[in-house]
């Protein structure tokens, strides 16, 4: 080896970058965390009945479900401990009842709604009527 020779040494090939990975990791984070619903489910299934109206459910403090049975749900009571809840509602009240439900234990649940001081029921239907 002459004195005029000399050797570098061998290069590196340059890391890969974990920042854009870590960019897109955020984003789909934050994509999922804005899309999923927050709400915790219903208490029970039910099918709301059809209106003939499209008219936007108004604000309601406390939402009510009843189902087919006639059952009420309420803050995860049922039945009877349920209905006595009903008196500690001021204001007005969304109900969820089952479309099979029968007429006349629904107008048993509103008088009771009303015995118990409940200002307004707006019952819950899906649009599409004729």
């Amino acid at each position: 080896m002459s004195a005029l020779e000399i050797t570098l040494p061998a290069r590196k090939a340059p890391r890969e970058s974990v920042v854009p990975m870590i960019n897109v990791v955020f984003l789909l984070l934050i994509f999922f965390l804005m899309s999923a619903q927050i709400a915790p489910p219903d208490p029970v299934e039910i099918t709301p009945p059809v209106a003939e109206t499209d008219t936007p459910l108004p604000e309601a403090a406390q939402v009510v479900w009843l189902d087919r049975e006639g059952v009420l749900h309420l803050d995860g009571l049922r039945g009877d401990a349920a209905l006595a809840q009903i008196s500690d509602i001021s204001g007005a009240v969304t109900l969820r009842a089952d479309a099979e439900l029968p007429a006349a234990e629904l107008a048993r649940v509103l008088r009771v709604f009303g015995a118990a001081g409940v200002s307004e029921v707006t019952l819950v239907a899906i649009a599409g009527g004729p």
